[in-house]
């Protein structure tokens, strides 16, 4: 916060008049050069050009107005579900129309904007409305100068390096794939999946060819261009106008206009210009006050209540409270995560019957309402052949190792390397107790010790260390004289328990891991546990590409670790709608897990909801516990049914 609150508005002031007085001097200066070239043409011979429009192209020109203003209203509907915003589709379409119409026509647009989007949605926070104003105006310019120089490679106008604009397009698109899916954490915002990415671009196409048919009709037809031609020199004139800030984007539009289309007769094009700021720019702004002066508030905000999900049968689906939702998907209860590119279900279903093929395409569906691709990851082998069955994707990628409590018992040779490990420990003096009340200040120093040692904490399908995480669990603690070496929880649902983090010092015994473990097992036993999953493990053969992932000596000692224990092994897999799609969720997937997003302070239970990304219309909020935070763009934990 500033100490000169004054001088500071007076800056944030004066740079606003600077800002104003530069669009009006770019304004007038692109004016003077159009009244320059045009010489002799009067303003009456304009005039009169105007008059001699037919009612048929008129009638053209209205027609493609409604359409384009009609598909420019899509891209608020697409931004407010992908940031959660809670605003229905229909609202946000009129309300993105209003703002683009006013904005367009006084300029100046991420304020117009912002204000118009604000005050025709009573019920959106200014903040919000700035950001969807922010996104909007983002990603329809980076799309307008991308269709503008591949109009304008394979168009006749201008000079003849114009046939190779297309290709300064290329790097900056690499450039936002990698970042779109790399999400890296010195970014200030999250940026929008693909596939929104996609969507946005055939809207940026529909609008602006519907804009511009609507001023290529208006020309007389033996003056008309061939509209392939037009299309790139109206792409450069609006993208001229908007960068401009002037109202209207009057002078640098109708400059760019008379000097890529010179070709076309000069008081003809200026007429239809007039026309078409009468058709395109004077009735929608008017319009839009129209709504602005009687705006409707929508208090539901679509938050209709859901029924709750039934208790977990897998206890993996505590990794929720942290990571990810739980969903009811066509009556299954499904714990999906959100990456960068693929809404991805973690595991079987976590409740409910099991995955069928009418499931799996709900999911698809969820996944594009989220404007997200689907993908499964961890699934078991029955989940896999409905993926596979419905022409999914498959690949194995890790094992799912499992104990049966009942039957464990360490007086059997595949137990031997187990039961040598557990004799050094108790040589060591290590001693192993189940938490009550978890000594917090020790757990912290051993997690703290143990994510500097490694190189720090993964994500997305782990979980991480933060107290209020960990008291939703069961934990065992290890100590050595008396002194907290080392620790281990675990997920706990009715029938089984699941391995989560385990933590330790450096000095930690040989073996003290294994006791940890073994007691665990001993516990579950006399509880009536009937399996408790060790969680996964790297394949001991599979695609060399995963082989290569896996080489690493931790990542091998992980699985021996777990080999001690002789489980049962269950293949889990990854399945993606296609083989490109799989890669690209593997990618996606690997770098969330590698480079996890850093968790909200934990002070209790969190409160804090964010936007979700691909944001859906019927949810139920439950608090969340230690959740992922990106530049207050996503997460929360909800309970979504699937329409």
């Amino acid at each position: 916060m500033s100490f000169f609150p004054s001088l500071s508005a007076a800056g944030a002031g004066a740079r606003a008049r600077l800002r104003t007085f530069g669009a009006i001097a770019v304004a007038a200066v692109c004016a003077a050069l159009v009244v320059r070239h045009l010489g002799e043409v009067s303003l009456l011979t304009v005039a009169e050009e105007v008059r001699g429009i037919g009612a048929a192209q008129w009638l053209i020109a209205l027609v493609a107005t409604c359409a384009s203003f009609a598909a420019a209203g899509q891209y608020d509907a697409l931004f407010h579900r992908w940031l959660g915003t809670g605003v229905r589709a229909a609202r946000a379409g009129v309300s993105g129309a209003v703002a683009i119409a006013l904005a367009q026509t006084l300029g100046f647009g991420l304020a117009t904007g912002a204000i118009a989007r604000w005050r025709a949605l009573p019920e959106l926070s200014l903040p919000n409305a700035l950001r969807v104003t922010n996104y909007v105006s983002f990603t329809f310019m980076a799309a307008l100068s991308v269709l503008a120089a591949l109009a304008l490679s394979v168009s006749d106008i201008g000079s003849g390096g114009a046939g190779v604009s297309g290709l300064f397009v290329i790097p900056p698109m690499v450039g936002y794939l990698v970042l779109s899916v790399a999400q890296p954490a010195w970014l200030p915002v999250s940026l929008p999946p693909l596939r929104l990415v996609g969507r946005l671009t055939v809207l940026a196409i529909t609008d602006t060819a519907l804009a511009s048919l609507a001023l290529w009709a208006l020309l007389p037809a033996g003056s008309q261009p061939d509209f392939s031609v037009f299309l790139a020199a109206f792409l450069v004139a609006l993208g001229a106008g908007l960068l401009s800030g002037a109202p209207g984007g009057v002078g640098p539009f109708e400059l760019a206009l008379v000097t890529l289309l010179p070709a076309v007769p000069e008081t003809e094009l200026m007429a239809a210009v007039l026309a078409f700021r009468l058709v395109y720019y004077a009735l929608p702004a008017c319009a839009a006050l129209v709504v602005l002066a009687r705006p409707s508030v929508d208090r539901a905000l679509r938050r209709t209540i859901v029924p709750a999900l039934p208790p977990a049968v897998r206890a993996e689906a505590g990794l929720a409270r942290q990571s990810g939702q739980l969903s009811v998907v066509d009556g299954l209860g499904l714990h999906v995560v959100e990456a960068s590119q693929c809404l991805v279900a973690l595991g079987s279903p976590v409740c409910g019957e099991r995955m069928t093929r009418p499931s799996l395409r709900d999911f698809g569906d969820l996944a594009r309402q989220r404007n997200l691709f689907p993908a499964l990851y961890k699934a078991d082998a029955r989940t896999a052949g409905v993926a596979r069955r419905s022409g999914w994707t498959v690949l194995a990628v890790s094992e799912d190792a499992s104990v049966s409590p009942a039957d464990f018992a360490l007086d059997v040779p595949e137990r031997r390397q187990l039961r040598r490990k557990l004799g050094r420990a108790r040589k060591a003096g290590v001693t192993i107790e189940s938490a009550g009340r978890l000594p917090l200040q020790d757990m912290s120093r051993v997690a703290g010790n143990w994510t500097k040692r490694t190189g720090g904490e993964r994500g997305f399908s782990m979980g991480r260390y933060c107290p209020d995480y960990l008291a939703g669990q069961r934990v065992w603690l290890a100590r050595r004289d008396g002194r907290l070496v080392a620790f281990a929880s675990f997920h706990i649902a009715k029938a089984e328990w699941c391995l989560d983090l385990m933590r330790n010092e450096a000095d930690m015994p040989d073996g003290t891991m294994h006791a940890l473990i073994a007691a665990a097992l001993e516990a579950a036993r006399a509880e009536g546990v009937r399996r408790v999953s060790l969680a996964a493990m790297p394949l001991e053969s599979g695609h060399p590409v995963l082989r290569r992932l896996t080489c690493r000596r931790e990542a091998q000692g992980l699985r021996q670790f777990k080999c001690s224990f002789h489980p049962r092994r269950q293949t889990l897999y990854l399945a993606a709608p296609n083989l490109a799609l799989l890669v690209l969720a593997g990618t996606d997937i690997l770098l969330r897990i590698a480079k996890p997003l850093p968790l909200l302070a934990s002070t209790g239970l969190s409160s804090t909801m964010r936007p979700m990304q691909g944001g859906h219309s019927n949810m139920d909020v439950v608090p969340a516990i230690c959740r992922p935070h990106v530049g207050g763009n996503r997460t929360q934990m909800t309970q979504e049914k699937n329409r």
